[in-house]
């Protein structure tokens, strides 16, 4: 159990300081050799991260066990692993469908990596609201809590559009290097996933799972 844990620690690292520094070279290698154990040992991290949040918060608000409960439950395995899990099985069926001969433990751990960026959004949304929410710097009844100075809106827009390119980018190459689709199928895949995303979004909105629709 100790060396399978090490060797997935191992991957997990390889795959996010890939996906940060040399992100074409280790999605071809993902189209090689995928290693699907690091990319769930990546996402079971953020989701207990995302889930201890959720329950800290619901106990810092007041609310009782039960909250807290259902709130660890819902934004660990099934706002986290189940989103992830749903969303490589989407892409994995559209590229298949598309005429994509990549297996599923490719796509699963490609999409993994697209989680590094939504980790850094939401770790740099934090510290928006660390740093400027208690002093009273910005206004916490505005969307997502980030308002205020035209300064720190303009830093945060540029910093949310930088993030959204970067998945952006890490879609491209899950579509093209793992799943080996040309350009013109690559277009029909987005176009496919579009609605998809978007309904995820406003479902998610409507349903006050978040203020604001994350990456």
């Amino acid at each position: 159990m100790t060396d399978w844990l090490r060797a997935a620690l191992r991957e997990t690292w390889r795959l996010v300081a890939g996906v940060t520094r040399r992100p074409v070279e280790t999605y071809e290698k993902i189209a090689r050799v995928p290693s699907p154990r690091g990319a769930v040992v990546f996402i079971g991290g953020l989701a207990l991260v995302a889930a201890g949040a959720s329950a800290a918060v619901a106990i810092a608000a007041g609310s009782g066990p039960a909250r807290a409960a259902a709130g660890f439950v819902l934004w660990g395995p099934v706002g986290v692993f189940g989103v992830y899990l749903a969303a490589s099985a989407v892409i994995w069926l559209v590229g298949r469908a598309l005429g994509s001969q990549a297996t599923f433990e490719a796509f699963l751990t490609a999409w993994a990596g697209s989680y590094v960026p939504t980790a850094a959004w939401f770790v740099g949304l934090t510290l928006f609201h660390v740093l400027f929410v208690p002093s009273g710097f910005l206004d916490p009844s505005a969307v997502g809590g980030v308002a205020g100075p035209v300064v720190v809106q303009v830093v945060f827009l540029a910093f949310s559009v930088a993030a959204f390119l970067w998945k952006a980018l890490l879609l491209y190459l899950t579509l093209r290097v793992v799943g080996g689709l040309d350009f013109r199928r690559i277009v029909a895949a987005a176009a496919i996933l579009a609605p998809v995303a978007i309904g995820y979004w406003l479902l998610g909105l409507s349903l006050g799972w978040f203020k604001v629709p994350f990456i």
